[in-house]
């Protein structure tokens, strides 16, 4: 099979394997994503509507910033998280890749 040929897409779509390969990414980055989006939708609505708590200083830094920092950190937690997972999503693929070019 030359790299420039197509996949038959049909028989690929009803692989168990590959069809197990989406849905493990997708109860990972579907939930992932709703997370992260709720936190900074929450952070935002924070910083508009509750000036006054956000303004609050802890270990002499206003609640705002240490709410960014948090979102810059959960960042970076949630691209360590998907490159551990990514690892068996390649696997994944692979197995599939190989029972394909049979």
């Amino acid at each position: 099979m030359s790299s420039m040929a197509e996949p038959g897409w049909e028989a690929l779509a009803r692989n168990e394997q590959f069809r197990e390969l989406v849905a493990s990414r997708r109860r990972f980055v579907f939930p992932m994503t709703a997370f992260y989006t709720l936190y900074l939708i929450v952070y935002l609505a924070l910083l508009g509507y509750a000036k006054g708590f956000m303004a609050t200083e802890v270990l002499s830094l206003s609640l705002a910033l240490w709410g960014g920092f948090s979102i810059c950190l959960l960042t970076v937690v949630l691209a360590f998280a998907y490159a551990r997972r990514a690892g068996e999503w390649e696997r994944m693929a692979q197995k599939v890749a190989e029972e394909a070019g049979r």
